[in-house]
């Protein structure tokens, strides 16, 4: 009895040490490191169970590099840059690298186009071909008897056009056909699946079309369009769309890793790809659209109309070479995740965002931060300014 009551007694010391050592460590203030170089290089502060996330991720995927942003109420509280930007150079990857980030593309195309709508310029259900379309006759005629011309905004946008990747998808199998030719290809050579708006079949054609109507209505190539009415408003200056061969890569932007896709990360036309697959960005620049959703679309009937207006809502992207995550968690937290390799297996796609999920509400405190104010690469012109604040 005395010598159970002797091991009770320093199980409870024990237990009463370490809660006493977990209270400690949280209100013991977090070290933050805001130096340009820092920001550049790695994290702002000490984050062990995000290293422990994304370390684990690594190793069972074999992911040559990843960055990492994490947004609390609009404000960039965390990022992080681990492993390469290239395997043969071995030079390490930073929270600067820009990566094409393949699907991501399409929420800032949503966005471009809300910003449209925002100006009475088009609305949801706008018709896109035909006579009283958008784009008018712009790819040729319509077949007889097809419901091309029942095709409006809100079915491209929730991929209800009735456009199927049926043998295969025109964006990655047209090859040496501009983006334009591609869709007049399809008009005239590919019937709809289904009258618009009665099944959801995803369509990377029918964001090549919404690029279309983006440039149409606002008489702008659609990337200077974007980066104008929505990337400078957030502060956003390096995002633009990629460029094809690895010789095309721009300053700052990773190599794309996938042995088993062989010449497939550089085999692709991704310059064509613009509006719905094409653009290359940080984590960070991502992360700032994010924040800026509401601040650039402030009519909120607008917002409402599409999965952005949710509590909850995420978006992947994935090319050979790439792989990309954005997540609205909740009202508190986004996250960016971006990788310079895709993986095969069904998991992957899974497990990369539940770990930024297991991540991020394991943390019980959080730094009184934001990165957004540390991180500036533009001069902020008036109605930047007044979006930022």
């Amino acid at each position: 009895m005395k010598r159970t009551g002797i091991i009770w007694l320093l199980l409870f010391f024990a237990s009463a040490n370490v809660l006493l050592s977990e209270e400690t460590d949280r209100r013991r203030p977090v070290k933050i490191h805001t130096s340009a170089k820092a920001l550049r290089n790695g994290a702002p502060f000490e984050f062990r169970e995000m290293d422990e996330q994304i370390g684990a991720l690594r190793l069972k995927y074999d992911l040559p590099g990843i960055t990492v942003a994490v947004v609390r109420n609009d404000r960039l509280v965390y990022i992080n840059c681990y492993g390469v930007d290239d395997v043969k150079t071995q030079t390490p990857v930073r929270n600067t690298s820009l990566f094409r980030i393949a699907s991501l593309s399409k929420p800032v195309t949503v966005i471009a186009l809300l910003r449209l709508m925002q100006s009475g310029k088009l609305s949801m259900d706008s018709p896109v071909f035909g006579r009283e379309g958008l784009l008018k006759d712009d790819f040729g005629s319509l077949p007889d008897s097809s419901d091309w011309n029942r095709i409006t905004v809100r079915h491209l946008i929730e991929h209800k056009s009735g456009l199927q990747n049926i043998p295969d998808d025109p964006m990655f199998s047209y090859r040496g056909l501009t983006s334009k030719e591609i869709i007049t290809e399809v008009i005239a050579g590919r019937p709809l699946a289904t009258k618009p708006g009665a099944q959801y079949y995803y369509s990377n054609t029918g964001y090549n079309i919404l690029g279309r109507v983006i440039e149409k209505v606002s008489g702008m190539e659609y990337e200077s369009y974007v980066k104008e009415n929505v990337l400078l408003p957030c502060g956003i200056t390096r995002m633009r769309t990629g460029g094809n061969t690895r010789e095309e890569r721009f300053p700052g932007e990773v190599t794309y890793e996938q042995p088993d896709e062989p010449g497939w990360p550089y085999g692709m036309d991704v310059s064509r790809m613009d509006s719905h697959g094409g653009w290359i960005a940080s984590a960070t620049d991502l992360a700032r659209f994010m924040a800026h959703i509401n601040r650039i679309i402030t009519d909120t009937t607008l917002l409402a109309q599409t999965y952005m207006n949710s509590a909850h809502w995420n978006h992947s992207g994935s090319l050979p070479g790439t792989a990309t995550f954005l997540e609205r968690m909740d009202d508190t937290f986004s996250f960016v995740i971006l990788i310079n390799k895709r993986s095969s297996d069904r998991n992957f796609w899974h497990d990369v965002p539940a770990a930024l999920r297991t991540a991020i509400t394991s943390r019980t405190s959080w730094p009184d931060i934001d990165l957004f104010g540390k991180i500036r690469n533009v001069r902020l012109t008036p109605e930047c300014r007044q979006l930022k604040n």
